[in-house]
């Protein structure tokens, strides 16, 4: 079966599956797209006023803009649509999108070509080997097998609830994977190679893959070799501190994967550091275009209102640094009965967030001297302050930083806490 076919959108995969599609003996009827599409394919640059003789219509769009040429093909076509088989290529959205042409009794779904396209060249030659994915009505369902059929490619039906899913799928094995191998080549330049020495190993491991799928794990965290995972840790904290969180982040999940305990008490970093140690940390930080992020307290006793304060101080930045009030400190600012927790034990607590990178002890009353050292690039407290009075707010300003207030949050107060015990 060879249908007639029109295409609205001629960008990489647009223009390749008009190609692909002619090459494969069927006949386009026309384009919509600000480009020729070449030949004697006849070109309009909006949606013409009927569907003319066209009985597959493809929607290569961005995805946002798929609702809205559906439903002007809607309003444009009216009952002209009954008959008509709409397939956009989007790999998270569903035919839901297409509703409107479904009202007017048309056959609908999306066709996704499960593969990453950079460009038109390239897009010719993987998506004759990709496997198409569908999801929609069964009229729309049966042009779409024939169509792929054609092409030569297999085509798996998936569920409209699991398009999500599908799609994050596709985003980490694609997506996450340039990211991957661009940290990997970012940190074997250094030993002055690139990223042309990686490949052998990526193309052997993903044969590896292909043939033995996850029981082709090797390396350190599959043998249980703990002491090369703790080598690797600081070496990258010493080189790329930015890329430690995602290599425990792989870690974990591989231990899970070959069946063992990831030992976090051999990685974690201490509860808290000295500011010469610190401050060099935060040199090789900034040097990798991390933006620094400091907030400073007593944190005596660490309720939800602290936490939640902390995860919105540090989604400002890359690194959250607490500077902590040393016993001492507490006590002239907070009076002899304070602090409830010693400073070591206060430290340990903030040290064990998620949120928190960073715990440094002063003994002054205010942490001027922690800011004019570290010079973070953003300054925060809480909203009960005004930003002219914060400390050290003139300081960061200088060095370009900003200065933020968060408010608290309401009913969390650990005098508060202190007096209901007091008081049971």
């Amino acid at each position: 079966m060879r249908y007639r076919y029109g295409v609205v959108g001629l960008g990489r995969v647009g223009g390749t599956m008009l190609a692909l599609l002619r090459e494969a003996g069927h006949i386009p009827a026309w384009v919509v797209s600000s480009k020729k599409a070449g030949g004697e394919v006849v070109s309009h640059e909006a949606i013409p006023e009927q569907p003319g003789d066209a009985q597959v219509v493809f929607i290569a769009v961005p995805d946002g803009r798929i609702r809205e040429v559906a439903d002007r093909m809607g309003q444009v076509w009216g009952a002209q649509c009954r008959g008509v088989v709409f397939l956009h290529l989007s790999g998270l959205l569903t035919s839901g999108e297409l509703s409107a042409l479904q009202d007017e009794g048309a056959e609908v779904g999306s066709l996704h070509p499960l593969q990453s396209i950079t460009d038109a060249e390239q897009a010719r030659q993987v998506l004759r080997g990709s496997v198409f994915t569908f999801e929609g009505s069964e009229g729309a369902r049966e042009v779409a097998r024939l169509i792929t059929e054609s092409l030569g490619v297999p085509m798996m039906t998936i569920a409209r609830e699991d398009k999500v899913l599908y799609h994050a799928s596709a985003a980490v094995a694609s997506n996450y994977l340039v990211s991957l191998m661009d940290q990997a080549a970012s940190i074997i330049r250094e030993v002055g190679l690139d990223q042309r020495h990686l490949m052998p190993l990526v193309r052997g491991t993903l044969a590896n893959i292909e043939k033995h799928g996850s029981k082709a794990l090797t390396g350190p965290v599959a043998r249980g070799d703990w002491v090369t995972v703790q080598a690797h840790v600081r070496a990258l904290s010493a080189r790329f501190p930015d890329m430690v969180p995602s290599y425990l982040e792989l870690g974990r999940y591989t231990a899970r994967l070959a069946g063992r305990r990831f030992p976090e008490e051999k990685v974690k970093s201490p509860g808290h550091v000295d500011l010469g140690e610190l401050c060099d940390a935060l040199a090789i930080k900034k040097a990798r275009g991390m933006k620094v992020v400091f907030t400073n307290g007593c944190f005596d006793i660490i309720h939800a209102g602290h936490v939640t304060y902390l995860a919105k101080a540090r989604v400002m930045g890359d690194c959250l640094v607490v500077g902590l009030n040393s016993d001492s400190s507490v006590r002239r600012i907070k009076g002899p009965e304070r602090p409830i927790n010693r400073e070591q034990a206060r430290a340990a607590v903030l040290g064990a967030l998620a949120c928190v990178d960073h715990v440094v002890l002063f003994e002054e009353d205010t942490p001027l001297n922690l800011i004019e050292c570290i010079r973070p690039d953003v300054l925060v407290k809480g909203g009960d302050w005004a930003v002219e009075d914060i400390v050290g707010a003139d300081v960061v300003r200088s060095s370009g930083g900003q200065v933020i207030t968060i408010p608290f949050e309401d009913g969390f107060s650990t005098t508060g806490i202190i007096r209901r015990i007091k008081q049971d």
